[in-house]
């Protein structure tokens, strides 16, 4: 399983904003430089090899690079029990050791005798990937939404073989049930062998001798189904969620695939998100900073008489304890940071004038203007 711990991108030596074909390239090159042929009982090459493939594991597949991008992680599972996980693969190497086209392209580049390539017959299914956009609200303290998807479910007329009661077909002759034969090719290098999928049977190890009427021979059937999926709370903007087995089923006998759900979240027309703190600029008029008073504010789940003290200063920040966003797989939430912006106003009648003026001789308590004044006098 990989290590979420380990930087990815400096193990590959890219930047965190390289492109997919940068990563590829990258991975190649250090593959074939640390790779166990050139480097014969040499355990730090072993090793280096074997960190070029975790991370390019993870990095080469998009939605395990968002994953580990967000979370650190590229299958750990931020929203608990229930189905969601890092979107893209089961973990650990299926379905992708660092591309499994690109590291048997790479063994096929040195010889030292023959090497054979094996894969499983199973084919994982394709994923399906909706977009959702929520509320600000919704994502804070979640919610349940309903997908309507079209996908490739199993045939349960033939149990996904694609043959008539699922029992009509035989063991290809060629491969006999593997999917697969050896193909063995004299290169440069020397003797290859390596594994490619059967012609004969299109992979499947069988050959079908009365089709399934319900599926057509094909093992799967088109369906419209509504999948009910618990949003969590606190899911931010630009994450992901997959719903495992819920994609497509495989046409070769494999698990079904994930259904990815990419989340977008509205933007507050006052509050702005920063990771489990909600962030407040409040702008109040310079009375209210001198008197004192009471200000309604908006929360995430309603308003608050927020209390301004008497002289309260330009710039002050008021914390309102777990007043912000729920906290991912734990209790509790974030702070509501209110930050005051003391507003002077753009215009002043004579009378208001002479009512300043009357307070203003009566102030003195200005410890900067007096310092500040005091420096000035030590200039001259």
């Amino acid at each position: 399983m990989p290590n979420e711990n380990k930087d990815y991108y400096k193990i590959l030596g890219v930047d965190k904003k390289a492109t997919q074909d940068e990563i590829k390239s990258a991975y190649r090159k250090l593959a074939k430089q640390y790779h166990p042929d050139l480097h014969p009982n040499d355990s730090e090459c072993a090793k280096k090899f074997k960190e070029v493939n975790e991370a390019y594991e993870t990095l080469g597949d998009q939605n395990k690079r968002a994953n580990y991008d967000q979370f650190g992680s590229a299958d750990g599972n931020p929203f608990g029990a229930g189905g969601f996980g890092g979107s893209g693969g089961f973990g650990g190497f299926s379905g992708n050791f660092g591309g499994f086209e690109d590291i048997f392209d790479i063994f096929s580049s040195f010889g030292g005798g023959a090497r054979t390539r094996t894969s499983g017959v199973q084919v994982q299914g394709e994923d399906i990937v909706v977009n959702v956009t929520l509320s600000f609200k919704e994502a804070i303290f979640g919610c349940e939404k309903i997908f309507k998807v079209n996908k490739l479910d199993k045939c349960d007329s033939c149990n996904g073989t694609g043959a008539k009661n699922g029992r009509e077909y035989s063991t290809c002759p060629d491969c006999h049930g593997s999917g697969q034969v050896h193909v063995t090719q004299n290169t440069f290098f020397g003797q290859m062998s390596t594994v490619a999928p059967c012609k004969t049977c299109n992979a499947t190890g069988k050959i079908i001798k009365e089709k399934c009427t319900n599926c057509s021979g094909k093992g799967s059937i088109k369906t419209v189904q509504e999948i009910k999926v618990n949003i969590p709370a606190g899911i931010d903007d630009g994450q992901v969620l997959t719903m495992r087995g819920k994609g497509n089923a495989s046409i070769k006998s494999g698990p079904n695939g994930d259904l990815v759900i990419n989340v977008r979240v509205e933007q507050h027309p006052i509050l702005v998100r920063d990771g489990f703190n909600l962030l407040l600029e409040l702008p109040i008029p310079f009375t209210t900073a001198y008197l004192g008073g009471k200000v309604k504010i908006p929360t995430a789940d309603g308003f608050y008489d927020l209390e301004i003290p008497a002289l309260t200063q330009p710039n002050t920040v008021f914390k309102l304890k777990n007043k912000g966003v729920k906290f991912l797989q734990r209790e509790g939430s974030g702070d509501l940071l209110v930050t005051v912006r003391v507003e002077m106003p753009k215009e002043m009648s004579r009378k208001d004038k002479e009512l300043v003026e009357q307070i203003s001789n009566n102030l003195t308590s200005y410890k900067k203007c007096k310092n500040f004044a005091d420096k000035m006098a030590r200039l001259k």
